[in-house]
């Protein structure tokens, strides 16, 4: 009987890491085929970020950065350096780099988000070493992360980011650790810095990080390296900025960062942004699940840090967990309050990963306080999984449903007439349109997909060399462009624009 104990332990302990590792992807893959009834492979972007995110890393799996440009108004970014769009080029490129090594289709994104969580929580698993029961507790709590699973089949970037969440919880729980791994530290540096050019929101735990992993050093030590993080932060926006095509007036945070804003603006975006979230009835019932527990767990580790600080006698004690999670929480919510606006899933998608690196970072405090916390988390999603599905199945059809027609017309449209020619300028590369349908997918990889919005704003000729345009906006021009039709498709007409200057 003896003998059998350590195999008994190695297979519980096999069932919980494959539970953690595995259990996200397969839940999202027999959820798309239940509701679905069909594969996950039968993905087709939709919206026009995912239809934008999709391209982008189409065209950098194929042609790197010498694609055509993704801009609003044919306004490029200030650096010149390359033809992305107005969230930046990190995306395109990370996802892109998967693409160009295994190659792009209509399903890679969803797919790549499922490696992405697997992976995260893999390395999670790594550093944390924890004991069976906490494995399968955080197995459990990822199952039931209804906002973990619910952008997982979609072309968005939220799974990355929750995968970011899980990777960082990982290295703040190792360097918080007695034993801290010089190679969480690195690592720790290198995601906060890819997530930050991914989606700046992340920078706001370069100065938590410093002072994780500094806390021990000296004084000196510790004021250089946060002094260090926030250059670090400075030099990571600015870099945003440059590779970032500006579209209206541009993000508010940008604006707030260039000190362009007067204080009236900032306590007005507050105001704004406290008047939407009273609105209640304008959010998807998962928003507001997000929402309350994000609060709840917020209020909950910031009242655990109290009493772990009254009680810092006992170790070891989940003190430091507890502080960097609610810091982390409280500093993400007041920047989302201060710098962002309350519209289109916004404060979801943006918060709901802090709160996955909340819950997972608990999980690995000393103590029964943290895994209290993710036990109350689990149990409120528990409660509503009937609400999940439903959104899961409401939200998500209509991309796993055949295409229609007007695929098979734009394939048709652009076929040999909508050519990507290497070593020919950006704007030679690229289409420039005012509708921007799911069927643009068909569009070569390589020529950039640029919205007109305001046709006043244009360069007189415009510069992109093919126009996708409806009666409307091509009568809105005020100097009629010199193009040629090459098709007619239901949402406008596409052209050949003489004057770009390509031959």
């Amino acid at each position: 009987m003896v003998a059998y104990g350590p195999v008994r332990s190695a297979i519980g302990r096999g069932a919980a890491v494959t539970l953690c590792v595995a259990g996200v992807p397969l839940l999202v893959l027999v959820l798309v085929y239940v509701f679905f009834g069909v594969s996950i492979a039968q993905y087709r972007p939709l919206t026009d970020d995912e239809v934008a995110y999709w391209h982008q890393a189409k065209t950098f799996s194929q042609v790197g950065f010498r694609g055509g440009y993704y801009t609003v108004d044919e306004r490029t970014n200030p650096s010149g350096l390359t033809p992305f769009g107005p969230h930046g080029p990190g995306f395109a490129v990370l996802y892109g780099v998967f693409g160009a090594a295994v190659g792009w289709h209509r399903y890679s994104v969803p797919v790549l988000n499922l490696l992405a969580l697997g992976g995260a929580m893999a390395l999670w698993v790594w550093l944390t070493r924890l004991d069976v029961p906490r494995l399968l507790l955080a197995g459990v709590m990822l199952l039931t992360c209804w906002h973990i699973v619910f952008w997982a089949p979609t072309g968005m970037q939220e799974s990355l980011h929750h995968a970011g969440a899980i990777v960082l919880a990982a290295c703040f729980a190792s360097v918080l650790s007695p034993a801290p791994r010089r190679e969480a530290v690195v690592l720790g540096w290198i995601a906060i810095g890819v997530l930050s050019f991914i989606r700046p929101s992340w920078a706001i735990f370069l100065p938590v990080w410093a002072v994780a992993t500094t806390r021990h050093a000296r004084r000196r030590v510790a004021i250089a390296t946060v002094g260090g993080s926030l250059l670090y932060g400075l030099i990571i926006l600015l870099a945003y900025s440059l590779t970032t095509a500006p579209y209206g007036t541009g993000f508010f945070f940008l604006r707030a960062a260039s000190l362009s804003l007067p204080m009236e603006a900032l306590v007005n975006n507050v105001s704004s942004n406290l008047a939407r979230v009273a609105r209640t009835d304008q959010y998807h019932p998962i928003e507001l699940l997000q929402r309350y527990q994000y609060v709840a767990f917020l209020l909950a580790a910031s009242a655990g840090s109290v009493w772990a600080l009254r009680r810092r006698g006992q170790t070891p004690g989940p003190t430091a967990h507890l502080l960097v999670t609610a810091t982390a929480l409280g500093w993400a919510l007041a920047a989302m309050l201060l710098l962002y606006e309350f519209a289109s899933f916004a404060e979801h998608r943006v918060l709901s990963a802090f709160l996955v690196f909340g819950a997972m970072l608990c999980l690995t405090a000393p103590g029964r306080l943290g895994p209290l916390l993710v036990s109350g988390l689990v149990l409120s999603n528990a409660v509503n999984i009937r609400m999940a599905m439903g959104e899961f199945e409401g939200v998500w059809r209509d991309r796993f449903r055949p295409a229609g027609p007007e695929l098979s017309e734009m394939e048709h449209a652009v076929e040999g007439k909508v050519v990507y020619r290497q070593g020919a300028s950006r704007w030679c590369n690229t289409l420039l349109t005012s509708k921007y349908p799911p069927s643009l997918i068909a569009v070569p990889a390589g020529i950039g997909l640029s919205v007109l919005q305001k046709p006043e704003l244009l360069n007189v000729p415009p510069r992109s060399h093919y126009m996708l345009l409806d009666d409307a906006m091509r009568a809105a021009f005020p100097v009629p462009p010199n193009l040629d039709a090459i098709a007619t498709l239901p949402y406008g007409t596409l052209y050949v624009n003489r004057d770009s200057g390509c031959s």
